[in-house]
């Protein structure tokens, strides 16, 4: 099971159905058929409908902010709907784990030109589309039919494009890699022969066990490359089929330790694979009855249990797992499991535990996000905003290059805003390094900030630099205009605006230079922020 791995906390693995021969047939909406009709919320409180999109062709993207996956696909997402897309083309982004304000901060600091909804993870359309995965994107026809069906990033755009341009067509465009062909050949059934003596049978029954792990850390490291792009449903049910050829050879022979717990592990997965969470705790529990400190078994039982809604299960499970195998990133399952049962004294001791294991930088900023989400969930802002700002704190620390520099940085402020919005229509202000393509009109080589400004919607909110030295200019850049040491904004209707601060240091200034920057209200300050520059 890969529950420990952060992007996958708040997803289950695409289930498929058990199958000894052939690919498994993958649940939920089925390419080639009419897509299940929905009803969702927008997050300025509009309801779409699938018939809304009737003659156009929808594309859905299922999303959350804290999904490296999604972070990665959404410059292409934003290409592709503002970009040279064939015409009649919809977008909807759908996040089924975040509040609204969470999508609104979001979108806001990466301009998604899409309506977004907010909707439960168990609520009607997760189940009839069968969100299990994140991202997963739906790209519906004209004509209401289902053409295609991706779980996983869809890199690179051009993926995404000829998806679209098939459903144009009436049709249904598959994705064809030579990673996926890795896949295919990995798990494909002809090199697992079940047959022989009983040494011979549990010897391929080991070895198709390690094929599966083996094409799930594939997938896992493939997050961020581009061209390792696949099938993800596809090689779920791949892995589901032999899964289950491996199951029914074994059971017949299984009479040593090794042999019961191996079985009850794969049952266990394949239960979990179908969504059956009894089946799959019963079995988990079987192993766990002949090797207790099995960390395998644990943590399937851990996923099995957070999926049944057991969280005293889950507890349960995740402090035994601690206790094995001490690392953040368990101590951080388990705080979320003690505060899915309120016992937030507990979870922030965990959340205290793992920021003392987190050795590296982006551990460290990792741990601070999922603690200021779970502050903020529990409703104290101000530890949220304390967890935010040492997210930040590392992830500058994380080298530039790394992905993950940009990710928690953009996450950490994103945190921070969405408790200002989920407050109200009070003014706000955040400001954090600028990531990403610059916003046109702005300067190169200059220090560069995002500057969210959080408001009222249609309110008019005037910011002003200060604190800068001689021949050293702040610019404001928004709206493709950028305007030195003041401007005046226009919060947009979903009560978030992203404006690029530049400062030009024009002239060296031997110490770190404190930078303000005040939002006005009817002349009165009513917002400060402040970032340091050393030139």
């Amino acid at each position: 099971m890969r529950r420990l791995f952060p992007w996958l906390l708040a997803s289950a693995v695409v289930a498929a159905a058990s199958a000894v021969a052939g690919v498994a047939a993958a649940p939920g909406p089925e390419v080639g058929q009419p897509a299940p009709p929905f009803a969702l919320t927008t997050v300025d409180g509009k309801t779409v409908r699938l018939s809304d999109f009737r003659g156009k062709t929808l594309v859905i993207n299922v999303w959350g902010s804290w999904c490296p996956p999604c972070r990665l696909e959404t410059p292409d997402l934003i290409a592709e709907a503002t970009g040279d897309a064939p015409r009649g083309v919809a977008f909807l982004g759908v996040d089924t784990t975040e509040p609204a304000s969470v999508a609104r901060a979001f979108s806001a600091a990466k301009g998604v030109p899409y309506p977004q909804a907010v909707t439960p993870v168990d609520g009607a359309f997760a189940r009839a589309y069968d969100i299990r995965n994140y991202p997963t994107t739906f790209v519906i026809g004209p004509d209401g039919v289902l053409r295609a069906r991706h779980a996983d990033n869809i890199l690179p755009r051009a993926q995404l494009h000829a998806y679209i341009v098939a459903a144009q067509r009436g049709e249904s465009a598959p994705l064809t890699t030579p990673f996926q062909a890795q896949l295919d050949a990995l798990l494909a059934p002809a090199r697992y022969r079940f047959e022989g003596d009983a040494a011979s049978v549990r010897a391929n029954v080991v070895e198709a066990a390690d094929a599966i792990a083996t094409a799930e850390g594939l997938q896992d490291d493939a997050m961020d490359d581009p061209s390792r792009d696949h099938d993800l449903i596809k090689t779920h049910a791949e892995e589901q089929s032999l899964r289950a050829a491996a199951i029914a050879a074994l059971a017949p022979l299984a009479s040593s330790d090794a042999d019961r717990v191996l079985l009850a592990r794969l049952r266990g997965d394949a239960a979990a694979a179908d969504g059956d969470w009894r089946a799959a705790r019963d079995a988990y529990a079987a192993a766990l009855a002949v090797a207790p400190r099995d960390l395998a078994a644990l943590s399937g039982l851990a996923y099995a249990a957070t999926n049944a809604g057991d969280d005293a299960a889950v507890v349960d499970a995740d402090r035994r797992i601690t206790e094995l195998s001490p690392s953040e990133s368990t101590f951080v399952s388990l705080g979320r499991a003690q505060a899915a049962v309120h016992d937030i004294a507990g979870a922030r001791a965990s959340f205290e535990r793992a920021r003392s294991l987190a050795a590296t930088p982006q551990a460290v900023a990792w741990t601070n996000l999922y603690d200021g989400r779970m502050e903020a969930a529990s409703g104290d802002p101000s530890r949220a905003r304390a967890a935010f700002a040492r997210a930040a704190a590392a992830a500058a620390r994380i080298p530039s290059n790394n992905p993950r520099h940009a990710w928690y940085l953009e996450q950490a402020q994103e945190g921070a805003v969405a408790l200002d919005v989920a407050r109200g229509a009070r003014p706000a202000l955040s400001v954090a390094p600028w990531t990403g393509a610059d916003l046109p009109g702005s300067i190169a080589s200059t220090y560069k900030y995002r500057l969210v400004v959080v408001g009222a919607p249609g309110s008019t909110i005037a910011l002003q630099a200060g604190g800068l030295p001689a021949r050293w200019i702040g610019s404001f850049c928004s709206d493709r205009v950028c305007a030195p040491f003041r401007t005046s904004v226009r919060v947009p209707s979903d009560g978030v605006k992203v404006v690029e601060f530049q400062v030009v240091p024009l002239a060296a200034h031997a110490a770190p230079v404190r930078v303000r920057i005040d939002a006005l209200s009817g002349g009165r300050t009513v917002a400060t922020v402040a970032t340091t520059v050393t030139n």
